[in-house]
């Protein structure tokens, strides 16, 4: 007899298979006569609980695809990437990633973006809070500093950039009835998302905006962070990027580097 852990492993199995449970299966359960109808409803519900997940996360993806198609990969998606978390509340991360995949949608490139936005605003949604920095916390440092010292962004912040306007595209269609047509001649876009108090705030920013808070996030000094950014776009202009964001809650903390 196998022991439970395989038991349960062969279990788990046969909820993500469409295929008939597996007679070595079907031998360890109670044999009634009705085992594969019961991994049925496991099955059904399995499925479609985390389905349901999915589609509270991606409204907007579904919204683009419609909602027989988005079951449809959903289907496929929860079979191929089960939840391994305790909770469905970010479960998932990989769906923008699995809609690139799908050779069906390649009429939509810029969905798995529009799947990337969508996830980002749950995490920043669910991501815990944090005091922002203050005035006092930042009169403390000098300015010369700056070569050993690391702003800290708030944990809600996510940094995201798409060849396609979708941002528009995700503004646009919070409603069931699209508020605008966006079109794709609009081109790329670079935003962050940040949850600072209570509500998830999305920001349209340039290219040097993005890349600086990208380096901050990766443990740059803030020096290195806008060495980076300038590089990328020389028009980036800190002393503004600070007067408009250093206290307006998109950073918690200064840290001192240790050589």
């Amino acid at each position: 007899m196998k022991s439970l852990a395989d038991l349960q492993r062969a279990f788990c199995d046969a909820l993500r298979s469409p295929d008939a449970p597996a007679p070595e299966l079907l031998e360890q359960l109670l044999d009634d006569g009705f085992a594969p109808q019961r991994i049925n409803v496991y099955r059904n519900n399995f499925v479609v609980l985390n389905g349901d997940a999915l589609a509270e996360m991606y409204p907007v993806v579904q919204r683009l695809i419609g909602e027989d198609a988005f079951r449809l990969l959903a289907s496929a998606y929860v079979r191929r990437y089960p939840p391994m978390g305790r909770t469905l509340l970010l479960y998932g991360d990989r769906f923008a990633e699995f809609l690139a995949g799908v050779p069906e949608l390649s009429a939509l490139p810029y969905l798995p973006d529009v799947a990337r936005l969508e996830y980002a605003w749950s995490r920043s949604y669910h991501a815990e809070d944090a005091a922002p920095l203050t005035a006092s916390e930042l009169n403390a440092i000098e300015p010369h500093a700056f070569d050993r010292v690391r702003l800290v962004p708030h944990p809600s912040l996510s940094c995201l950039a798409s060849a396609y306007p979708v941002l528009r595209i995700w503004q646009s269609n919070q409603h069931e009835d699209p508020q605008e047509v966006v079109s794709l001649d609009e081109g790329p876009c670079r935003m962050v998302l940040i949850r600072p108090y209570m509500e998830v705030e999305t920001r349209a920013v340039n290219e040097g905006a993005l890349r600086f808070l990208e380096q901050l996030q990766a443990g740059k000094s803030v020096a290195a962070a806008y060495a980076d950014a300038a590089t990328a776009d020389a028009a980036f202009d800190l002393s503004d990027f600070f007067s408009r964001h250093l206290l307006d809650g998109t950073f918690v903390a200064l840290q001192r580097l240790v050589d």
